[in-house]
């Protein structure tokens, strides 16, 4: 009998009945068979007996359950699942390498309601970090998780919140990432930032000790900038491991791969005269065309665009104006070769800011609005969400340039001085409708 024969049949004994019967009546007749006619039968007889009894019971319970079937189960149904709210953490934790310590850790968070997405373990000296994205009902707090990671025999832990693109695993986000970094739909900090979690980038002309180029101690590492400088990422309250410095390393060398055999895209735009200009992404390798570009920009003009007399020639201000790590500049060349403008994009995180400078005689041509767009465009695929400007009150062609490009007067921080801003977010489907 099966076991859903056995449920089925629950409280019939019919079948039970048959069978023992039947087991009675073949050893009544095999020990009438092995004592014969003419011996001493009463046991055989009994035997017989009692299994005749037991085929009549069996025979009228048959009838009887046959004339009065038993009414159906009566099924439970199961109770619905709650949907509890939850939030995505990503949860990093220093453990003894020891039997049982991932259990004890599971444990600890599935005491909070917790659901394990993605975890990876990163082996260092004296045991391993495990790096955890879970979800978490989210009525827990970040104290309450915390500490149940602590009680579980964990030490230096951290836990921040974490995004639903970050569940991709390892191989799959470095491979879309490094795709995103050759085709300029991302930069270095941002690769480096989605790769080896949240952490803090900064951008140095040198190196400070006890840091060195390419190295790392504890929550601190020091990466070369192809474009120019060092990048030092930090993690406060962790560490960084030597698979996350490897990682961010070869990033970094991608980086550099593709700085020294990509060569830049340069577009055409025509402006409202007819003239055909070139754009073209600059660098610091463009800090002596740029210098005699500010040298042919007058005095007025250049304290437009910094508020004041301007980075000088030979001064580091202008190389950091074209350190590709603190944003993107891009140049406007006029049919004989010479800059006649130059557009920068400067940004940090989610916020951008565009800052405009045109050649005096080139002024009123249009060569801003085109600067313009094509930053937005860049800020675009960057996912920047908010774009600002600032200009001077009395900047009337600016002013127009900016309107032009779609962004909005929406303030003066200083006396003389107005704030533009342009919010770059998708809207959503229903608000597009």
């Amino acid at each position: 009998m099966t076991s859903g024969q056995h449920r089925h049949g629950r409280g019939d004994w019919t079948r039970e009945l048959v069978e023992l019967a039947a087991l009675l009546l073949a050893a009544g007749a095999a020990n009438l068979f092995v004592t014969g006619v003419h011996s001493q039968v009463r046991g055989s007889l009994v035997l017989l007996c009692a299994g005749a009894a037991l085929l009549v019971v069996a025979a009228g319970r048959w009838w009887w359950r046959r004339q009065h079937p038993p009414a159906a189960a009566v099924v439970e149904p199961l109770p619905e699942a709650v949907n509890v709210p939850q939030t995505l953490w990503r949860l990093r934790a220093s453990v003894t390498d020891t039997p049982g310590r991932l259990a004890r850790l599971a444990g600890g968070l599935a005491a909070l309601g917790a659901d394990i997405r993605t975890m990876q373990v990163h082996p260092v000296a004296g045991g391993v970090v495990d790096e955890v994205l879970l979800h978490v009902p989210t009525r827990v707090s970040r104290k309450e998780l915390v500490e149940a990671v602590v009680a579980a025999g964990g030490h230096d832990v951290t836990a921040t919140r974490a995004e639903v693109r970050e569940l991709d695993d390892v191989p799959t986000r470095t491979a879309n990432l490094a795709i995103d970094l050759v085709n300029g739909r991302t930069d270095l900090v941002r690769a480096l930032r989605a790769l080896v979690g949240h952490v803090e980038i900064h951008w140095q002309e040198e190196p400070e000790p006890p840091l060195e180029i390419g190295s790392f101690t504890g929550g601190a590492m020091c990466l070369a900038e192809p474009g120019g400088g060092v990048l030092v990422l930090a993690r406060p309250g962790g560490s960084f491991t030597p698979a996350e410095f490897a990682r961010a390393r070869a990033m970094v060398e991608l980086a550099a791969s593709c700085r020294a055999r990509v060569r830049p895209v340069a577009d055409t735009a025509r402006t409202p005269g007819g003239v055909d200009l070139t754009i073209r992404p600059a660098d610091r390798a463009d800090v002596d065309l740029v210098s005699a570009f500010h040298a042919r920009c007058s005095s007025a003009a250049r304290f437009r665009r910094y508020f004041g007399p301007g980075p000088a020639r030979g001064e580091r201000g202008l190389q950091r104006l074209l350190t590709p790590a603190l944003g993107r500049s891009l140049l406007a060349l006029a049919p004989d070769g010479d800059v006649i403008g130059m557009g920068n994009l400067m940004y940090d995180g989610d916020c951008g800011e565009l800052a405009l400078l045109v050649r005096d005689d080139w002024q009123r041509h249009g060569v801003g609005t085109i600067l313009a767009r094509k930053l937005i465009e860049q800020a675009e695929e960057l996912g920047i969400g908010t774009l600002t400007a600032h200009t001077h009150v009395d900047n009337t062609p600016i002013a127009r340039t900016l309107r032009g490009a779609g962004m909005k007067l929406v303030g003066a921080p200083e006396p003389g001085e107005w704030s533009w801003s342009r919010d770059l977010r998708p809207k959503p489907a229903a608000a597009a409708r």
